[in-house]
């Protein structure tokens, strides 16, 4: 069964804390780049 990552409204975006630190861990721990990943997201939600 597929997982939900995550859900995207109208001027918010519901992450999974799971994914947001296995994204971490893939960036070799540039939580700064996964960061700015996640703020450019919540930007073009609110778009």
């Amino acid at each position: 069964m597929a997982k939900t990552k995550m859900i995207v409204k109208d001027d918010q975006i519901l992450v999974d804390l799971e994914w947001i630190f296995e994204e971490i861990r893939g960036a070799n721990g540039d939580w700064k780049s996964v960061e700015a990943q996640l703020k450019a997201l919540l930007a073009s939600a609110e778009e």
